[in-house]
C-alpha cells in the first residue's frame, strides 16, 4: 500500500482541526481520529510539519517556537503556591531591567497589593515594567484602583483601562481584521525578569496572582489552593519574550482600530491629574494576611536547575492555532507504560478522549487527576466532565487490557478532595494545577485544561520538557501528595454519574451540556 504524502496528510489534519472546533458531535469524533492519526509516531520535539498550523495566511507556523538543547533550556521545580511567590518576589526584587508579566487573574488583595508595591517601586528605579490581564476576569473595583495606581506610576496594564472602558477593546469592530471574539479569553500565565541578560529567569505554570494561588491563609481552605509552576531560565526566555512582545503588540493594535480611543481617555486623565496631583489610593487589606504575605515573601527558597530539552508552547485560537492540544496528543500516543495528569477543569473532547482510550489499549497506566464536587469552583464543569467517566472506564474490561502484562493497565479517574486519609476535615481547597507526565520522562507544565474552552477559545501557554530527574519529580509529587488527597473513582460510581437518579442533577447535567463547547 502506497504511503500517503506527507502534504495531503497535513491538509487532511488541518480539516480536522477546523471541524473539531464547528461541528456537531459525530463529525468532531471522526475529525479527533484523522488529528490523532495524523500526530502518531510523532514527537513534541519534531519539526513544525510534524503539527498543523494555522490556515490563516497572516499566521501560517510563526507561532511555533523552536525546540531548546538543555544548554539552552534549564528547569526548576516550584513544589506549591508558597514557594512561587517566595520565587516570584525573589525575582522581582533583583530585577534591574525589564519586568513582563501575563496573568489572566491579578487581584488587589494582600498578595497582589505586595507584588503591585515592588512592581512601582522597580519602575522608580528605571526597569521597564509591563503587565498583561485578562479585561474580564478582574471585576473587583479594589483591583481596577490597583490597575489605576499602577498606571498613575506610569506602568502599562494591558487589558486594563480606566473607568472599566477596557471592554469597548473587546467589542469586535465590523470590517476590521482583528481575529477578535469577546469569548476568546487571554489565560497565558507568564512571569519574566530581565530577559536577554546573564541572570534572566522566568516562571510558568497555572498560578495567577492572588491569596488563594499563593496559598496566603491555610484557614480559609476554600482559598487554600494546589497549583504547579516552574521556574525556567537559558535562551529559552527569548521564546516566552517573544510570546509575550506579540501579547502585548495584539491588545497596542486592538486599541489602535477603535481609534485609540481608550489612550485617548487615559491621556485625558492623565492630563487632569497633572494639574490636580496624582491622587491618594487606600487599600483595604487584613493585617494577619499582610503578615503572612510578608512571612512568605521572606521564606528560603533554593531554586535547583536541571538542563532538559524543551518547547515552548503557545495556542491562540483566535489566530486558529492548536499547538498545546496536539502536545497533548502526541504525548499520550508516545506513552509506553504510565502517563500521570492533573487537570483542574477536566471535561475531554473528542480527541483527548480517544487519545486517552488508545494508550489504555496498549497497557499504560492513565491516571487523570480533577477536582471533584466537594472543590470544583465551577459545578457544571464537574457534572460534565463525570458524563465521560463510564466511556473512559469502560475500556479497562476489554479482553485486550485484561491481557496486558501490566496488572495496573488502563485508566484511572481520580478526584481531588484536598484531604487525606487520616485528615478529619479537608486541609486543601481547589486543585487547580495542569500539567501531564509521561513515562517519567516528559512532562508537560502550562496553562492549558482539557476541556472545550482550553482547545477552542483561550489563548494558552505551556512548556513541554524531557529529564528523567524533572519528570520523576513531578509524578511523586503527583503519586505521594496529590493522590493522597483523592479518591479513586469506580466504575460503579462512574455509571450513576453519567445517569444521575435524582432529577434535579438530571435537568442539571442536560443544562450544562447545553454550553459544554463554552465551558
Amino acid at each position: 500500500m502506497r504511503a500517503i504524502p506527507v502534504f495531503v496528510r497535513r491538509a487532511a489534519a488541518a480539516v480536522a482541526v477546523t471541524v473539531a472546533c464547528s461541528s456537531p458531535q459525530r463529525a468532531r469524533e471522526r475529525s479527533a481520529r484523522e488529528l490523532i492519526d495524523f500526530v502518531s509516531g510523532t514527537s513534541v520535539f519534531g519539526p513544525v510539519n510534524e503539527f498543523v498550523a494555522s490556515d490563516l495566511p497572516e499566521v501560517r507556523a510563526t507561532g511555533m517556537f523552536a525546540v531548546r538543547t538543555p544548554a539552552e533550556c534549564e528547569i526548576g521545580m516550584i513544589a506549591n503556591g508558597e514557594d512561587s511567590f517566595a520565587t516570584r518576589m525573589q525575582l522581582l526584587g533583583a530585577a534591574k531591567r525589564t519586568i513582563r508579566i501575563q496573568t489572566l487573574i491579578f487581584t488587589g488583595d494582600e498578595s497582589g497589593l505586595r507584588v503591585a508595591e515592588v512592581l512601582k517601586q522597580k519602575k522608580g528605579q528605571g526597569v521597564d515594567v509591563r503587565i498583561i490581564v485578562d479585561g474580564a476576569s478582574n471585576p473587583s473595583l479594589q483591583t481596577q484602583w490597583m490597575y489605576f495606581d499602577l498606571k498613575q506610576h506610569g506602568i502599562e496594564v494591558e487589558g486594563y483601562e480606566a473607568v472599566g472602558l477596557q471592554l469597548v477593546n473587546e467589542l469586535p469592530v465590523p470590517f476590521v481584521s482583528s481575529n477578535q471574539d469577546p469569548n476568546k479569553r487571554y489565560h497565558e500565565k507568564v512571569w519574566i525578569v530581565d530577559a536577554g541578560t546573564p541572570d534572566a529567569q522566568a516562571v510558568m505554570g497555572g498560578l495567577n496572582i492572588a491569596n488563594e494561588y499563593f496559598r496566603v491563609d491555610p484557614a480559609n481552605v476554600p482559598r487554600y489552593w494546589r497549583d504547579q509552576d516552574v521556574v525556567v531560565r537559558g535562551a529559552v526566555l527569548g521564546d516566552l519574550t517573544t510570546m509575550f512582545d506579540r501579547n502585548f503588540a495584539h491588545f497596542k493594535a486592538l486599541k489602535a482600530e477603535r481609534g485609540g480611543m481608550t489612550d485617548a481617555a487615559w491621556e485625558a486623565t492623565r492630563a487632569i491629574m497633572g494639574r490636580t496631583g496624582t491622587p491618594a489610593i487606600s487599600f483595604q487589606q487584613r493585617d494577619d494576611l499582610r503578615h503572612s504575605v510578608a512571612a512568605l515573601e521572606a521564606r528560603p527558597v533554593t531554586r535547583e536547575f536541571r538542563g532538559a530539552r524543551c518547547r515552548v508552547l503557545q495556542s491562540r485560537p483566535r489566530l486558529r492555532e492548536s499547538y498545546i492540544q496536539q502536545a497533548h496528543l502526541k504525548l499520550l500516543e508516545s506513552a509506553k507504560h504510565e502517563v500521570l495528569i492533573a487537570n483542574a477543569y477536566f471535561v475531554p473532547t473528542p480527541s483527548i478522549k480517544l487519545a486517552l482510550q488508545r494508550a489504555a489499549q496498549r497497557c499504560v497506566r492513565v491516571v487523570v487527576l480533577t477536582n471533584g464536587a466537594e472543590t470544583s469552583d465551577t459545578p457544571g464543569m464537574n457534572l460534565l466532565g463525570r458524563g465521560h467517566y463510564a466511556d473512559l472506564l469502560a475500556g479497562n474490561t476489554s479482553d485486550r487490557v485484561k491481557a496486558c502484562p501490566n496488572r495496573d493497565a488502563g485508566v484511572e479517574i481520580w478526584e481531588w478532595r484536598g484531604q487525606r486519609a487520616k485528615d478529619p476535615v479537608p486541609t486543601q481547597g481547589l486543585l487547580h494545577a495542569k500539567f501531564v507526565v509521561v513515562d517519567r520522562m516528559l512532562s508537560l507544565v502550562g496553562s492549558y485544561n482539557l476541556d472545550p474552552r482550553s482547545e477552542r477559545l483561550n489563548s494558552e501557554s505551556a512548556i513541554v520538557y524531557e529529564h528523567p530527574t524533572l519528570s520523576d519529580q513531578l509524578a511523586r509529587t503527583f503519586v505521594e501528595q496529590d493522590l493522597a488527597t483523592s479518591r479513586r473513582i469506580t466504575a460503579e460510581e462512574a455509571a450513576r454519574f453519567e445517569k444521575p437518579e435524582s432529577v434535579m442533577q438530571r435537568f442539571k447535567k442536560e443544562l450544562a451540556g447545553l454550553f459544554e463547547d463554552q465551558l
